[in-house]
Formats: structure tokens, C-alpha cells, sequence
């Protein structure tokens, strides 16, 4: 019964996040009020429909509300979204694929969201990865796709999938844009910089939670185009990375 409900959940939503792909802006500005609960269970029974990147990771979140966080230049959000998980090598990357379809989620409900790589809960937590500040915006977060600052899909890809357009549009630290793919026979090689290039870029570290949303973004591509998403890491014979480039996974269309 759990399984058929989380399936309705989904059969609902997968149009409506494959939307938000192309219409989501990130925003500071939100409403003060708080979400009504209601809205929060949603958001709550949503993550339990999605699926994880690699089985055997352990994520859990928490939501709570400005008192309980701390950080540099935070928004003024009525809720912040906490993420925490055990040490584990594709940890940060499962955290962003699980949340960036939160996120997707949200923005279809009519919240908006923002990452956050400062924030943290005023109570330690050694596990803590990631958050995200969300509410109701003070205005539309939305935009056209030919109002989203990206690279060319020449330049983040060899080779051609229509569904990397929408990897094209995920967000990233300092829209650093971290990720480059492989493209070969309806295989997907997936790779992400270690570092982005400046000063700044050196004080960011989470690129692979933003390898893990640009993977989200390919998972929800690849649901509303009806083709099978299978992430495996450790492909044999997967193309040595580009120069400053980590392999994350290999993302096939048949059985693993």
C-alpha cells in the first residue's frame, strides 16, 4: 500500500518537475510567513518517493525555521531545509540528486528555494552536508530558459542526448557549472571539477553536490522522455576524465 501511494505521489509530479527545470529561478527574497503544515507534509511525503542515486546511503533532513540555523548572509526564509548524512565517497552527490527534485518539487507547489553552502543548525551536527532556504517568494521565482546564464551544451558534453539540455539548466555553487558527459551509444559518462577556478572558487568545495543535481536533472529528463535511468559507479571501461575532472558514474538505459 506505501509503495502504490508513493507511485501516486510521483505519477502526479513528474510532469510538474519536469517543468520547474525550465521556468525556476533562485531567489533571497521570501515571504516571512510560514509555510502552512499541510505544505511542509507534502514537501515531507514527496521525498520519500525518490528514489536514491546509490542504495545504501544513508541521508536524512530536518526542516526548521530561522531561529535554528546560522551562517553567512543567510535569507530571510521562514524555513531552512538541513541535510545530513554518514561519511560515505558518493555521499554529497546522493544529497544533491535526492534534494534538487525537493527543490523541483517546491518550485512546482509555488515556493521558491535557494542552496545554501553556509548554513548550518545552531546545534552541531558532525554529519551535516547542505541546506536549503525556502517559503513563499516575495515575487515569482521564475524565468524563460534563454534567461538562464549557462555554458553551451558544446561545452559541458561530447556528444549528443536531448536530455542534457535539461542538465544544461540545474543550478550550481557559484554557477560554477562543475560537470562534463560523455556521450556514447545512450550510455552516459559522468564526470565533475574537484575545484572551480578563482580565489572564491577555491573556498568552494561541494561541487559534488552539485554533480548530484545536474544527475537529478538527468533522472527527470529521462522519466518524462520514458527511457530508464541506471546510475552505476566504477564503469571498467569508462573514458579517462578530462583534465581536472573525477568520473562520478556511468548512466545507462538498459539493466545494470
Amino acid at each position: 500500500m506505501e509503495n502504490d501511494n508513493r507511485e501516486q505521489i510521483r505519477a502526479v509530479t513528474d510532469g510538474d518537475i519536469y517543468s520547474a527545470i525550465f521556468t525556476r529561478a533562485s531567489t533571497r527574497k521570501f515571504e516571512p510567513a510560514a509555510v502552512p503544515a499541510e505544505t511542509l507534509q507534502r514537501i515531507e511525503d514527496f521525498i520519500a518517493t525518490v528514489e536514491p542515486l546509490v542504495p545504501g546511503i544513508g541521508l536524512t533532513h530536518r526542516i526548521v525555521d530561522a531561529t535554528a540555523v546560522k551562517g553567512l548572509a543567510l535569507p530571510k526564509a521562514p524555513h531552512f531545509l538541513l541535510i545530513s548524512g554518514k561519511p560515505h565517497p558518493m555521499r554529497n552527490t546522493c544529497a544533491g540528486f535526492v534534494y534538487q527534485h525537493a527543490v523541483l518539487f517546491m518550485h512546482s507547489m509555488g515556493l521558491a528555494c535557494r542552496w545554501l553552502s553556509s548554513v548550518k543548525g545552531k546545534e552541531t551536527d558532525p554529519d551535516h552536508i547542505i541546506g536549503i532556504a525556502f517559503g513563499q517568494p516575495v515575487e515569482p521565482a521564475q524565468r524563460k530558459p534563454e534567461e538562464f546564464d549557462r555554458k553551451p551544451l558544446g561545452e559541458i558534453a561530447r556528444g549528443y542526448d536531448p536530455r542534457l539540455e535539461a542538465v544544461r539548466l540545474a543550478p550550481s555553487g557559484m554557477n560554477g557549472q562543475p560537470w562534463y558527459f560523455v556521450v556514447d551509444d545512450g550510455v552516459v559518462h559522468v564526470y565533475y571539477k574537484k575545484r572551480l577556478g578563482g580565489l572564491l572558487g577555491k573556498l568552494y568545495n561541494q561541487t559534488d553536490v552539485d554533480c548530484g543535481i545536474g544527475l537529478c536533472h538527468l533522472a527527470v529528463a529521462s522519466r518524462h522522455e520514458e527511457k530508464p535511468f541506471n546510475f552505476i559507479t566504477g564503469q571498467q571501461d569508462a573514458p579517462a576524465p578530462p583534465k581536472g575532472y573525477l568520473y562520478a558514474g556511468t548512466v545507462k538505459q538498459g539493466a545494470i
